[in-house]
């Protein structure tokens, strides 16, 4: 009996896994449950909760551009407060409070640089994003800790993803490379 029971209650939490990663929020304004705010440029496409055991989880928001490459949909983030009917779910977020030192800005995707400890990464999670000011990356401070959130994103869909000046395929699932800014060699 016991065995039936927690049987059927994995089969329960993976189905409704599914069906939230299958239906992904609409942009609702950060509206409850979905209401948890960095403080920053992210949160114009990102809508999230932190739960109980201070884990965030959420989605992270694109526009399709109308463009293909060789029939693959093209997709950029925006401001989806001002365009909520364009933002679509591009990623389901899970993230881990975590703290990193801004190390500078990699001027190839434009994405502020941050150095984590090793014992603090987990397989899977390769974006972090801090928390409150400042508001946009290029106003971060080279050698300051900031804490934040380290983050897996696991992609919807296959698109590219067009970053400034970057534009970088993305396939469903797990994604380590389209918003990759750790390193774990801080020397």
């Amino acid at each position: 009996m016991k065995k039936t029971l927690f049987s059927l209650g994995i089969i329960v939490a993976w189905l409704i896994s599914s069906a939230a990663t299958q239906l992904a929020l609409p942009w609702t304004s950060h509206a409850a449950p979905f209401s948890f705010l960095f403080g920053n440029e992210i949160d114009t496409h990102q809508q999230s909760l932190v739960k109980s055991s201070k884990q965030l989880q959420g989605f992270l928001y694109i526009r399709y551009t109308g463009e293909t490459i060789d029939g693959i949909p093209v997709a950029e983030h925006t401001n989806c407060e001002m365009m909520a009917q364009d933002c679509r779910a591009g990623w389901k977020i899970d993230g881990l409070p975590a703290d990193g030192i801004y190390i500078g800005h990699d001027m190839e995707n434009h994405m502020p640089q941050f150095c984590l400890q090793p014992d603090r990464l987990r397989p899977g999670f390769s974006h972090f994003h801090w928390l409150g000011d400042p508001m946009m990356g290029m106003d971060l401070v080279p050698g300051q800790s900031y804490s934040g959130y380290l983050m897996q994103l696991v992609a919807l869909d296959t698109f590219y993803f067009r970053h400034h000046e970057a534009l970088i395929l993305v396939k469903s699932g797990v994604d380590q490379t389209s918003h990759l800014n750790i390193v774990t060699d801080c020397e």
